[in-house]
């Protein structure tokens, strides 16, 4: 070791004052090593400083301008402090707390992005080559992907252990230890990988210990009852609910069609049959595909990249358009925008839209010359009808941008409940796309963002949010919607591009390169109880939504709420049959059916919900439950009276549990 490296491993030792904090842990001494760490803590960041940070209105996000400008000792030093706090809770069993701090080893992993010559894409792995702060920084998502396997949420569980091992496979020597091996625990990624999300063996089983984090729920199978319309299965499609009716238009049944360009709607009260409205008339615009319908003012507005918007009004059922306008400023043309119009050849699919304040905005999507997705982020005044733009680029750059989410499309999107706050969730970066057409950022597999922004309407200013409490993994092609009534937004399902999935069921073992998700979750706002002693408890957080069954793994499909009513709706998707082996001769199916989301909490129609019930009978995804062993799988349902109300896995099952049925379902032989 030369002079230098000498000096900078004493000057690592002298700063690394956390190990004293660790000393008390390993003696059990829990307050006392959370009394030093914060010392150590608030030495580095300042006595004021919220630690952990929280997300409001008025301040919070991931990035913090303290840790961007920490040296590299000081910073080494915060990641054992804050990793040493989130030990600490855990052994506490203060699971929230301990995901905070979990959370605060991210916030601060992502300032480290600030001292990389270029901004750079999330895609992009960077770390400083200090295998101190790399191991901290592991043991933060394998501490929370423990956690979170805990609570049932393995899908964030399996994304943050494999993020442990593929951000820090290519770092030097120095940093692959015994130690690392131990955290990042392949073998145990293995296992969580070997589970669908949610496992649909564990679901009837989680409970909502932990109130904070966990929410208790119900997917019920609504049954129309007249087949036909959308009941054959949609994807890629549009959906929107007015007037407690639900409206579906457009998609397609397959990758090889037939491709729509239909609308019809059901009355949810009623549930009696889909009915067919006038077909939407614009022959210009492209295939229906990826298209976002929003209502305002007792219309349907349709934006699909052109200039010209279009309307359907609910009340005459007739369609109709208005024209828009669009003056492109200096900065828009250094932004990539050509002519008079920011969308090449007039085409715009898969973005995400909210309308809030009489404004209708548009996020990402791709165009006639990417189809990756981009970061533009546009405004349409509904008033005077003019476009402007408020960021990103038409196209992705060579270099990243840190004041703005990066290029995507079929991102999440939802308005804050007081209106301030446009949030965007998720999404994908096709890079895959990107190799076949020879544009930058290019590679064998897509990208699937982790990441939650927030949008000051008033500021017009982005900020990078935390993924406080029990949040949902990346994925892209949701489904999201938000209840006005419970001031909560839902997502459920959808898909990661790169998150592996392995079926080891002997003589038949199989791969996946992605997952497919069946998990619900909510995003509520802060608590109108807020806690000065720990803010933490009392900021915005996510719940994970525990249902005893589900519907069937897939992508594409589409909540929406009933503002009359407050109820949550589910239709249809699109999911790769090869990923459930009981489908394994189709290639790809989409679906047609309609679920009601019930959740405990003030007006979620929980009601009547018998939840042990449902937890003997209902399905867990394409598979069923057995009534007497709980195991899920493609069993067969009883020949009673009941009329399949019960499936059995083998006959020792029915045996056993032919008494407890018969008695609970009054079912007899047929």
């Amino acid at each position: 070791m030369n002079a230098s490296d000498a000096l900078i491993a004493l000057g690592m030792r002298l700063s690394l004052t956390h190990r004293h904090g660790d000393q008390l842990f390993d003696a059990g001494k829990f307050q006392a090593a959370k009394a030093l760490y914060l010392q150590e803590v608030h030495k580095i960041v300042g006595a004021g400083a919220i630690v952990p940070g929280v997300s409001d209105v008025s301040c919070g996000g991931v990035i913090e301008q303290v840790y961007i400008d920490v040296d590299p000792f000081k910073r080494a030093n915060l990641f054992g402090c804050f990793m040493g706090m989130a030990r600490c809770f855990r052994r506490e069993n203060n699971l929230e707390m301990a995901l905070a701090w979990c959370e605060e080893v991210n916030s601060l992993y992502r300032s480290l992005y600030h001292a990389a010559p270029h901004p750079m894409f999330d895609w992009k792995d960077y770390i400083l080559d200090m295998p101190e702060l790399t191991f901290n920084y592991v043991s933060g998502l394998c501490l929370a992907s423990e956690i979170f396997a805990s609570l049932g949420n393995s899908g964030t569980a399996a994304t943050r252990r494999w993020a442990s091992i593929t951000t820090t496979v290519s770092l030097p020597d120095a940093h692959q230890t015994p130690a690392m091996d131990a955290v990042r625990n392949t073998a145990l990624l293995m296992k969580l990988c070997e589970s669908r999300h949610p496992d649909p063996q564990a679901t009837h089983a989680l409970q909502a210990s932990v109130p904070a984090l966990q929410v208790r729920g119900s997917w019920k199978r609504l049954h129309v009852a007249t087949l036909g319309g959308v009941t054959d299965g949609r994807e890629n499609f549009s959906s929107f609910i007015w007037n407690s009716h639900m409206y579906v238009a457009g998609g397609r049944r397959t990758g090889m069609g037939p491709w729509y360009r239909d609308i019809w709607a059901l009355d949810l009260a009623k549930l009696d049959a889909w009915r067919r409205l006038p077909d939407y008339p614009v022959s210009t615009s492209g295939m229906f595909l990826g298209w976002t319908i929003l209502v305002h003012n007792d219309t349907a507005l349709l934006f699909t990249g052109r200039a010209a918007v279009d309307v359907l009004d609910l009340k005459t059922e007739k369609w109709s358009s208005f024209t828009t306008t669009y003056v492109p400023t200096a900065a828009d043309r250094a932004a990539g925008v050509v002519g008079s119009w920011p969308y090449p050849g007039h085409t715009l699919a898969d973005a995400t839209m909210q309308i809030v304040g009489g404004k209708l905005y548009v996020f990402g999507g791709a165009h006639r010359t990417t189809s990756m997705g981009c970061n533009l982020f546009m405004q349409l005044d509904l008033a005077t009808r003019r476009w402007r733009r408020l960021s990103g680029t038409v196209r992705v750059t060579e270099h990243g941008d840190y004041s703005c989410p990066g290029p995507r499309k079929s991102a999440a999107s939802w308005v804050s409940p007081d209106k301030t706050r446009l949030f965007l969730l998720f999404g994908s970066f096709d890079r895959q796309a990107a190799t076949m057409h020879d544009e930058l950022h290019g590679s064998d597999e897509s990208f699937g963002y982790a990441d939650f922004w927030s949008w000051s309407i008033q500021d017009e200013t982005w900020r990078r949010e935390r993924m406080a409490g029990n949040p949902p993994c990346a994925r892209t092609e949701m489904a999201f919607a938000y209840n006005e009534k419970l001031q909560k937004a839902v997502v459920f399902g959808g898909y990661h591009p790169s998150l592996s999935t392995y079926v080891l069921t002997p003589g038949k073992e199989i791969g996946f390169d992605y997952s497919y998700f069946a998990d619900t979750f909510v995003y509520e706002a802060a608590s109108a109880s807020a806690s000065e002693i720990e803010p933490t408890l009392s900021a915005p957080k996510w719940r994970q939504v525990l249902t005893p069954g589900f519907p069937t793994y897939r992508c594409q499909a589409h909540l929406a709420c009933d503002p009359a009513t407050g109820k949550t709706y589910m239709f249809g998707g699109w999911t790769n049959s090869q990923f459930i082996p009981t489908r394994s001769k189709l290639l790809s199916r989409s679906f047609g059916d309609l679920w009601e989301l019930r959740m405990d909490v003030p007006g979620g129609h929980f009601e009547g919900v018998d939840v042990a019930a449902e937890a003997r009978v209902a399905r867990a995804g394409p598979w069923q439950r057995c009534f007497t062993c709980a195991a899920a799988g493609p069993w067969k349902k009883c020949g009673g009276s009941c009329k399949g109300l019960a499936f059995f896995c083998g006959p020792m099952c029915l045996r056993e549990g032919w008494k407890e049925h018969k008695q609970i379902h009054s079912c007899r032989k047929a």
